[in-house]
């Protein structure tokens, strides 16, 4: 079996014939998981979505007070998957949606993943199809 072929774009094959993948994101990807990886963010982060929203408005729609939002906003800012943009007519009010192309990082590791899983078992398929015998059949 060529286990090269099928690491070809999904990562790298190591010296024991296992794959690993290949590194994408670096900095901006650990940033982002780190940022998902509270339920709270992600609820964030699915409201933005339907519409940019001010910060009172977005606190109301996941139930959260002011302060704790505030802190939240605050990790997924630094993360780069939401903006904050002020209004022409009124500096105080900040209007927050998510950042464009934010998740591009997240969503090629899971091309990769998923590209990985993919070919490791179209390998094993090929394997077990080729390790079977034919049954006899009885006379």
């Amino acid at each position: 079996m060529d286990h090269s072929a099928l690491a070809q774009s999904a990562g790298t094959l190591t010296g024991a014939g296992r794959f690993r993948m290949q590194r994408t994101g670096g900095g901006e990807l650990d940033a982002a998981f780190a940022a998902l990886a509270d339920a709270t963010r992600r609820e964030m982060i699915r409201a933005l979505l339907h519409k940019p929203r001010r910060a009172g408005e977005l606190a109301i729609s996941v139930d959260m007070s002011p302060q704790a939002l505030s802190r939240h906003l605050r990790v997924l800012r630094k993360a780069g998957l939401v903006v904050e943009e002020g209004l022409e007519d009124d500096a105080r009010v900040r209007i927050y949606s998510v950042q464009p192309g934010a998740f591009e990082p997240v969503q090629q590791w899971l091309a990769q993943a998923e590209d990985l899983w993919r070919r490791q078992l179209q390998a094993f398929k090929a394997y077990a199809e080729g390790t079977q015998r034919p049954r006899r059949t009885k006379p």
